[in-house]
Parts: C-alpha cells; sequence; structure tokens
C-alpha cells in the first residue's frame, strides 16, 4: 500500500474510531472494541460493559404448516395437458410401460405441458411425475402461472418417479406447468398432493467460529447469523467499483424499494502485490468502507479477494494483466507452487498471503469483523467437473485445500486476523478443507433470467460439505434472485443473498429487471422474511449467548 493510501486510511480509521466510541449502553458502539490507538486505550475500552439487545426480531420458528384438506389430490395424464412450443405426445414404448394414450416430450426451454388446478387453500404441495429422460441428471422446471417456481432432475432414462417437493402455490385455481431447462424430458403422469412440513432441525447450527480466538464482536455478529437462519435471509449486495454505500445498486435499490441491503461486498483485488505493482490499488478505499459500513451504518461487510496471480505469470496467451485471476490468462500452477517444484511461485503466494494480511489488519485494528470469502468458485460448475475457470481452482483438489490451509494458518495463527469469519465457497463438497477451516458454506447462484426458484439443488449439494452438517449455507453470489416465499417453503433458506453488482442490478446505471422482475424486487424487499438495514439490531450489542440473554430477560 502506498504512503498516501496508509496516511489517509490512519487518519479516517482515527476519525471512525472516535465516532464510536459509545458503550452499547448509549446506542453506540459495544464496550468490546479496539482500535489502532495503544493497549491502555484498548483496555479501558474493553473495560466498558455491554448491554446487550436482540432488537426487534422475531426469532420464533417458521413453519409449513397449511391448512390443505389432508385427502387433496390432482392427477392427470400428461397428455391430457396443454401443450406449447415444440412439446409433443408420442406413443412409442422405447421409455418402458406407459399409461393412458401416450406421453409428453418436452425437449427445450421453449416446450411446456400445463394443467389447470383448483387449489382448495394456499399450501405446499409435492409434484410427483411419472417420467424419464434422456439423461439422468438434468435439470428442468415446474411453473406456476408461468413463472418459476421449483426446479427438479429426471433421475432415470425409463418411466420412474420424480418428485418436485414443496412447491407452495395459492388458493383457488392455477396453471400448473412442467418446462424445460436442460434435457429432453418425457412426461407420463402427473400427480400433485400435501407436502409434509420440513424439519426445522437443519437450522441448528454451531454457534462457535472455527477461530477459537476470534474477537467479541466476531463472536457477537456470528451468534446473530446463527440465530436468525432459518428464520430470515439476511438481503446482501456487492458494491459496483468498491464504491461502498455510495455505489449506484445501494442507490438505486434505496429509491425503487425505500429499504438498503445489509451486506455490503467489497473485494481486495486491487490491493494484492501484483494488482498493487501494475497500479490498480493506489485509489482502493476497501478497508475504509468496510470500517464506515460496520461502525456507521450497523451493516455487515463481506470482502472476496478476485486474486491476481504472481506478477511474473501475467498477461499468458496475449491476455490483460487484469484478466490476472482467470485461469486462461496467466501461466502460473498451484500444483507445482505447493509441492516444492516451484519454489519462486510459492514464495511470491507467501509474499502475497503476507501483503493481503496487512491489508485486512487495518480492519481487524479497527475492531470491524468481516465475512472473509477467498479463493471463491476454485472447483468451477459442479456440473461440469474439471472446469475451474480460476488460477487457485486448476492446480486441483489437494493443492487448492493446501493454500486454503496455508492462509488460514498465516491470517489466523501468525497475523492474528480474530475478525474474520471464514466464508468457503468452492462449490465442490470434495474440496471442503474440513469444518475446523470454515464457518459458513456458500455457493454462487447465477439461474437464467427472471428464474425466481429457491436453487434448492445447490443449497442441498452444499448441505453435504460438512461431515457434522452444522455450517451455515449462504448465497454468496447471485445473479437472478429467488422468491423468498418460495425458499422458506421449500426448506431452501439461504442465510444471507449477496446480488452481483453491474448488469445483475443495474441497466443504464438504473435498476434494473433483466435479471429480477421489478416485481421480484419490491416482494423480495418488503418481505417480512427478508432482513434490511432498518430491521437490524445493534451487532457490536447482540448477545454472546442468546437463550441465556432471553432467561434473563
Amino acid at each position: 500500500m502506498n504512503r498516501i493510501l496508509k496516511r489517509t486510511l490512519s487518519g479516517c480509521l482515527a476519525l471512525t474510531v472516535a465516532a464510536c466510541t459509545a458503550a452499547c449502553a448509549n446506542g453506540g458502539d459495544s464496550g468490546s472494541s479496539g482500535s489502532s490507538g495503544s493497549s491502555s486505550s484498548k483496555a479501558e475500552k474493553k473495560s466498558e460493559p455491554v448491554v446487550e439487545s436482540i432488537g426487534n426480531l422475531d426469532l420464533s420458528d417458521v413453519t409449513t404448516e397449511y391448512d390443505v384438506p389432508a385427502d387433496f389430490s390432482f392427477e392427470s395424464e400428461a397428455e391430457a395437458g396443454t401443450l406449447s412450443g415444440g412439446a409433443a405426445t408420442l406413443n412409442k414404448s422405447f421409455l418402458g410401460d406407459f399409461s393412458g394414450d401416450g406421453f409428453v416430450s418436452v425437449n427445450s426451454s421453449e416446450d411446456q405441458v400445463t394443467f389447470e388446478v383448483e387449489f382448495p387453500a394456499k399450501g405446499s404441495f409435492n409434484v410427483i411425475l411419472t417420467m424419464a429422460g434422456d439423461t439422468e441428471g438434468t435439470t428442468n422446471l415446474i411453473t406456476v402461472d408461468d413463472s418459476v417456481v421449483s426446479r427438479f432432475k429426471a433421475t432415470a432414462t425409463s418411466f420412474g418417479e420424480t418428485v418436485a417437493e414443496n412447491v407452495l402455490i395459492g388458493e383457488g385455481k392455477h396453471t400448473v406447468g412442467i418446462k424445460g431447462d436442460q434435457g429432453h424430458i418425457y412426461i407420463d403422469s402427473i400427480k400433485i398432493v400435501p407436502a409434509p412440513a420440513i424439519d426445522l432441525s437443519q437450522y441448528e447450527v454451531t454457534p462457535e467460529l472455527c477461530n477459537p480466538n476470534a474477537s467479541d464482536r466476531t463472536k457477537r455478529l456470528y451468534n446473530f447469523l446463527t440465530d436468525v437462519y432459518g428464520k430470515y435471509v439476511i438481503s446482501g449486495q456487492f458494491s459496483g467499483d468498491n464504491q461502498g454505500k455510495e455505489s449506484r445498486e445501494f442507490i438505486e435499490i434505496n429509491k425503487r424499494t425505500g429499504k438498503t441491503p445489509v451486506i455490503l461486498g467489497l473485494d481486495v483485488g486491487n490491493l494484492g502485490v501484483s494488482a498493487t505493482a501494475k497500479g490498480a490499488g493506489g485509489g482502493d478505499m476497501v478497508p475504509i468502507q468496510a470500517i464506515d459500513w460496520y461502525n456507521n451504518e450497523n451493516g455487515i461487510v463481506s470482502v472476496c479477494w478476485h486474486w491476481l496471480a504472481p506478477e511474473q505469470y501475467l498477461e499468458a496467451n496475449g491476455q490483460a494483466w487484469w484478466r490476472g485471476f482467470y485461469a486462461d490468462s496467466v501461466s502460473f500452477d498451484l500444483a507445482k507452487a505447493m509441492s516444492g517444484e516451484d519454489k519462486a511461485g510459492y514464495d511470491a503466494i507467501v509474499a502475497e498471503l503476507d501483503n493481503m494480511a496487512e491489508q485486512l489488519k487495518i480492519i481487524a485494528d479497527a475492531d470491524v469483523p468481516i465475512l472473509w470469502r477467498p479463493l471463491h468458485e476454485a472447483a468451477g460448475d459442479p456440473n461440469y467437473p474439471g472446469n475451474a475457470w480460476f488460477w487457485w481452482g486448476t492446480g486441483g483438489r489437494d493443492a487448492y485445500i493446501e493454500l486454503w490451509k496455508l492462509m488460514y494458518d498465516k491470517f489466523t495463527n501468525e497475523y492474528g486476523l480474530d475478525n474474520l469469519i471464514w466464508v468457503w465457497n468452492a462449490q465442490n463438497p470434495e474440496w471442503y478443507p474440513g469444518d475446523e477451516y470454515c464457518d459458513i458454506i456458500g455457493y454462487d447462484c447465477y439461474p437464467t433470467e427472471h428464474d425466481s426458484s429457491s436453487q434448492k439443488d445447490y443449497y442441498d449439494l452444499m448441505k453435504k460439505c460438512s461431515p457434522t452438517g452444522s455450517k451455515i449455507i449462504a448465497m454468496t453470489e447471485n445473479g437472478a434472485m429467488f422468491d423468498p416465499d418460495v425458499c422458506f417453503n421449500d426448506g431452501t433458506r439461504w442465510s444471507f443473498f449477496s446480488t452481483w453488482n453491474g448488469e445483475f442490478a443495474l441497466k443504464d446505471r438504473q435498476l434494473s429487471d433483466q435479471y429480477t422482475t421489478f416485481e421480484m424486487w419490491d416482494k423480495i424487499y418488503g418481505s417480512e422474511r427478508v432482513l434490511t438495514k432498518d430491521e437490524m439490531p445493534d451487532l457490536k450489542c447482540y448477545p454472546l449467548d442468546t437463550e441465556a440473554f432471553l432467561e434473563a430477560n
């Protein structure tokens, strides 16, 4: 970091800390904060009492029990439905025996078969299909009134039962459809019945961080995250160009909905050694943005790292240096570096980690906890193994896990960055480094435009990562946003979402409906199940032990 930026950060940090010294008892800071000042001032601040509070949060369980008669059932042969696009009725027995006069072929995203169904009450329903697919595991869609509400996978290449579970449908007459997406499927019949209530025990996760020396404020933030998991989804948005709360995304969301996201997404890519050498980081104010968002806005900060490879490996294949986090733009081989075959590469990685620890230490010295999400999307898309697009994934699982553990050890044990909540986001359960190195499991979802389904397949995939099943699961990046009602109904209760910046939120510097309809923007930010910044309790005063707090109050 250059001297001018250091002086600027030091001055702003001093002002920020000075403005936030009031104890929670006075509605301000918790007394556990540290600063970049002397150790005696830190000790004095830590001695101030923290008056704990959960604000106006309702931490009651959110069930999926409805008044649908237990004996309700709708059944139909597929060929009796309404066909659209290229959907067609066939009667050849190449998939096994079928019922009725035939079955319906659905071959593309333009094809659909729909049914008019009268529902006696709003409820959660299982859509049971007798069907087959050309390929097992391909994803297709359930629609209600032409809006995508659920996904299901073909489970066999001959006729058998496939269930789309917990589809939320309102009272009255609705058009239920089966729509193509990834594969060619064949629908023989459909049955719709009430679904059982979801199991709420899956949201009972450990309140303990993987770093046993985590700071007081970090523990308070994490306890908040564990408390609201399964009861609320926390709203989040990445800031375009690291402009923080002044980014166009935040301005336009507030202009449209009157609400502001809780989580501010930032990227420290410009603060790396290679990026700084190329002149990228001179004006990047991520530490100040993070400190301001937490201290002055009572928000949560999420930080990722589009990590440029060591400088000597950049500009491979004629690519620009700023593409240096992409595998196709660098000549760096992580596996060789981690094995010792490329000692210069390993030394460069260590230097990058040392530098980034110093950047993050500015935030740690201000006693600001952050969601730290490095080495994201390492394994690429789990549907297509071996397609990692970032250099930290192309060396394979073992090299990636070794790098993760090296970073964890240096940041935690060498540099004492006790303000980090470690968010793992490699996308593939086989790449999971272990519960002792991770606090939150994330997945980056970029569905097709206007797909507001819950992305349950990816949520369920991430549930397989932790052998104890004790970790929070979050949508750490997203394009099109999900319908919160659908998520809560089918059990896909992401801890938070973080919509990516640029085109996924904006068009011509205004809020865009390209990926998420304006109606859905309004629904999400107006939902009682989605937390926005105005609904947050004071994070500096959140209880360390909520059960004990509630008993005492």
